[in-house]
Formats: structure tokens, sequence, C-alpha cells
């Protein structure tokens, strides 16, 4: 058989063409169509001179990469949901709110320094034997500012307690195989706003785009350990594994949005650490510094495994970030009598509870009007009531004793890194925008008794297969040769798209055609908003050979609903 090729073919398996061949990026626009025509009611042309179209798809701004089953995971320790620490001082640290067009530098106020300065406030310590109150007094007194209050701790919500051994059961859990199946993500940088991590850790090589360590002021947030507690696991190194751990790559553990193959990104921005003798505290003035910072240097999602009390620093943050696009995730809390603490209790939040090993709520987890949905947190029950699968969650760590390595955690913090992970998979099927995101993960959730939304749990725990549309057979993509009328009428049958993208469509009648690439997402049968759809060409097709290097860019279709005629698999 000769081969005709529009651009070179590719090589290794998931390797995608040099350039693309006419790659439309389709919305397509179609004239008000009767309603009634079904896949059945016209027939496929008739059998003619035919040859055959290969190509990739795209989806939105990244392709879907070839993925393999996640290695069985080391065996590791365990840290279960922690609770705040009793022992600490008052905080010395005074923030004040910035009247517009006010510079934080040009305050001069007796007895205290500036220690950081942003667009909405600033931070002041007393100098010593000044008193907070006297200089939140001074403040109050100064035409250029708006408000004052005293900051606020923000805390972790894991640390470390017995060994356990196990697997990674809080994926199948949320259906990630299947999801896996339809798509790996797309480039998207994740904001993981904690303790740090450890850039040397064997399954995070090359994940890390530049953040900034508002503990220390500097630009490396490399955790550090915490010498108050040698043992202390890196509650950051953690979450950022869960998120994004290399994947396929034949070591250790998974992550949720396939580290490595996607090109997801995570910008750490440490703000928790040791303070007055205790790990894993910070301040929330430093949360909301780090959320301006993540929303300013193109993090599109940012995950908050942490919280505090409610601060008018951090609900400032909060809505300035959500107003530039930026997708906000946080751990509800571990404390069910203190409520959803901040900055998840925030509307423009997405707030996690946590799930045990048999999908049920996690006893420690706060509940709350609050609440959007769950994600696997881990039961921390000992013995696991699911047998040999510990009620933890396993992920990357390390601490100054042990150093790198894989440990078993518990906690709100450890469920909300589900969500952010599946939300960068979102991010490779079109749903780019905070709404757009909340609504998918609001219809796909599967519910957790009581029916419906409650308390507890929210819409129900959080379903990637379902959210990314690899729920059924049905809602996977096709490419097809197709031309559009009033309908999208199929010239060919119907290949299905693989997990790389690539696809390979036979029969396809000799010509000049076009190439449709389409997901049913509601499995209505026709074109409908929020399915997947693009279409590139047209392309030459010559009877006994394979056009190759085609490129189709997909999609969110926002047009009018559409009939889809003649379409049938091989």
């Amino acid at each position: 058989m000769r081969t005709s090729s529009v651009l070179p073919r590719r090589g290794a398996a998931g390797r995608q063409p040099a350039a693309p061949l006419l790659a439309v990026a389709a919305t397509l626009l179609l004239a008000a169509c009767g309603a009634g025509a079904g896949s059945s009611s016209i027939p496929t042309p008739p059998p003619g001179p035919a040859g055959t179209v290969e190509g990739v798809v795209t989806v939105d701004s990244g392709s879907a990469s070839a993925a393999s089953a996640p290695s069985e995971p080391a065996p590791s320790h365990t840290a279960g949901p922690a609770r705040r620490p009793r022992s600490l001082p008052e905080p010395d640290r005074i923030v004040a709110g910035l009247r517009p067009g006010t510079q934080a530098q040009t305050l001069s106020v007796s007895g205290a320094r500036l220690l950081r300065a942003s667009r909405s406030f600033a931070v002041f310590k007393p100098e010593p034997g000044q008193s907070a109150e006297a200089v939140m007094d001074r403040l109050r007194s100064m035409p250029q500012v708006a408000w004052v209050a005293r900051d606020a701790y923000a805390f972790r919500q894991a640390e470390p307690n017995d060994a356990l051994y196990g697997r990674q059961w809080h994926y199948p859990a949320i259906g990630l195989p299947q999801a896996w199946d339809t798509t790996t993500g797309s480039p998207v940088i994740v904001a993981v706003v904690d303790t740090g991590v450890r850039p040397d850790h064997p399954d995070l090589q090359g994940l890390f785009v530049a953040g900034y360590d508002f503990l220390d002021n500097d630009n490396d947030p490399t955790d550090p350990g915490c010498s108050a507690d040698p043992g202390d696991w890196s509650h950051g190194t953690h979450v950022a594994g869960t998120i994004a751990a290399l994947t396929g790559n034949g070591e250790g553990v998974a992550g949720v949005a396939w580290g490595g193959a996607s090109a997801v990104r995570i910008m750490p921005l440490r703000v928790l650490g040791e303070v007055s003798g205790e790990c894993g505290v910070g301040y929330l003035s430093d949360v909301a510094s780090a959320i301006e910072y993540a929303a300013q240097n193109g993090a599109r999602i940012v995950n908050l495994s942490l919280g505090g009390p409610d601060h008018p620093a951090l609900q400032i943050a909060v809505r300035n970030a959500a107003a530039k696009g930026v997708i906000l995730v946080a751990s509800a809390g571990n404390d069910p009598a203190a409520g959803v603490h901040y900055p998840a209790g925030y509307p423009e939040v997405i707030a996690v509870a946590a799930t045990d090993c048999r999908g049920q709520r996690a006893s420690y987890s706060a509940y709350g009007p609050q609440v959007f949905i769950a994600a696997p947190g881990g039961g921390a029950a000992n013995p696991s009531p699911c047998g040999t699968t510990p009620d933890y969650v396993l992920s990357t760590s390390y601490n100054l004793d042990v150093r790198n390595t894989y440990v078993w955690m518990a906690g709100t913090s450890m469920a909300a890194p589900h969500v952010s992970g599946v939300a960068a998979l979102l991010f490779g099927r079109g749903f780019t925008s905070p709404q757009a995101v909340r609504d998918r993960l609001r219809a796909t959730a599967t519910d957790i008794p009581p029916a419906g939304r409650d308390d507890y749990t929210g819409w129900g725990l959080v379903n990637a297969a379902a959210a990314v549309g690899a729920e059924s057979a049905t809602s996977r993509m096709v490419a097809f040769a197709c031309s559009l009328s009033g309908t999208v009428r199929a010239l060919s049958p119907a290949a299905t798209v693989q997990p790389s993208g690539a696809f390979s469509i036979p029969s396809v009648p000799e010509g000049h055609v076009d190439v449709c690439a389409w997901q049913d997402t509601n499995a209505s049968g026709r074109l409908d908003p929020h399915d997947l759809w693009g279409r590139a060409g047209p392309v030459p097709v010559h009877a006994g050979s394979t056009t190759g290097g085609v490129v189709v860019t997909v999609r969110v279709y926002s047009g009018p609903s559409a009939d889809v005629v003649g379409l049938h698999s091989r």
C-alpha cells in the first residue's frame, strides 16, 4: 500500500507531529435544525474508493498522553489528622489593610517595622518593648489605612503516627484508572501553599516551577524539616505528590494528574514551618501573600491544605484570585466541633471534606454549609476497617530522620489535593474557569447518603472518571470524516481516540474531506453545549493509501445543539 503523508508520520507512540495541518479549534456554527434525526436515520455513503486518515487529537492547550498502570508503592509510615497546637503565643504581627493608591513603604509607624507589603495590605511587627495594641491604635489613626487586625496562625492538617504498608486505594475509589484512559491532563500550574516541598525527591523530579518561601523571605521554598521534631513529615511534599508525582516511571507512587507526561507543574509556596517550637504552623497574612503571588505568576489552581480563622487579608486575597480566574481548593478542617475553617469557608473556594477507605465521611472531617465535595483523606483507623488496606493516603514525603520516602497520612489535607489533581485533569478537557470546574465537579460527583447535597460531604465523592467523560463507552471521544450542513454527518466509521490522542479512521471516501473529533459527554447522541468538539481539514484522501499527520484541536463546544447522523463504529 502506498502512503501519502500531509506531514511526516509519527514515530514513537504518543509523539505528536512536528506541525499541525490546518488545525482548527472549531466551534461549530449550525443553523437551527429539526429534532428526531438519530445516528441510524441516514445511512453512510455507499462503498467506493477509500483510504485511511491518521492523526492526533489535542484538547485545549494540551493532548492526552499514553498511560500505563501505576507501580506498586513501597512500604512507608503513617500520619493521622492533626489537632492544633495549644502552646502557641498570640501572634505579634499586625496586618493593616491599605486604601486604594497607598504604598505600604510610605507608612511610618512609630514602634513597628514593616515585614511585608502587598497591593492590599501590609504586615508590621512591634519593636521590642512596644505593645501590639499600641501599634494597632497608631495604624487605625492613619487615613491611608482601611482596617487593622492581628495576624493569625494557619495550621497544616497532619502529624506523624505509626508505620503501615499498603496500596493507593484512594485512586480507584474516585475512578482515576478510567479517567487516565481518557486523559492524563495538559499543561497547567498548580500552586501548593504549604510547608514547602523536597525538590530532590526522586518521584518529584522536574515537576516544579519557581516558587517562594514566605517564612524566610527568599526564593527557596524547600521544606527544611522541623528541628523541634526531626521525625515530622513534610506535609507539602505529600500534598505535591498526590497532585502530580511522576507516574508510569516504575518508581514509588502515582499522582492524580499523571505527573511527568501531562506537563502539570507545581509552584511551591512555603508558608508553614517551625513557629515557637511547633511544626507546621504559619501566619494567615503569609497565606494571603502566597495566594496573591500564585495568581500573579501563572498558577491556575491553588491547593490550600491548611486553615485558620477568618481574616480580612485572607478574604481579600481569595476574592482577588478568584476574580482573575484562579481555581482555589482547600481542606475543610479536621475538627468537626470547630466547623469549616478558612480559606475553605469562603464561597470562592472549593471546600473538601474527607472520606475513609469505605467511601464514608471520615469521623474527623469538619462539616458545614461551606463543604462543596468530598475526596479520599483516609479515616486514620487502626486497625483498618478495610482489612489489609491502610485507612490512610499514600504519597511522597521527607523528614530529617528518614529523608525522602513514601508516607501514609490522613486528613482533609490529603483529600484536597485529590480534587486539585482532578481539576488539573479537567483543564485537559477544556474546563478551565472556576465556575466551569465547580459545575463539572458538582454534576459528576458520586452521591454519598443521605441523598443530595449535605453539609458532611457536599455534593458527594469526587468522580474523576465521570468528570473527564470516561464514565461509559458512549462518552469516549471518536474521530471520523465529516461534513457540516445544519447537522453533523459522518462520512466514515467512527474511530476511537486513544489515550495518547492518536486515531486511525478507516474507509474514508476519496477526495478532500474534513475530520471531526467529538466526545458526547452527556451520551445524548447529539452535539450539545459542554461536549468536546473540533474539526480540521479539508484533508486529501487517496484510495488505498494513508494520509497521516492530521491534527484536530478540540475545545468545549458552546454552540447550538445539533444532530449527528450516520455515525457508527467500524
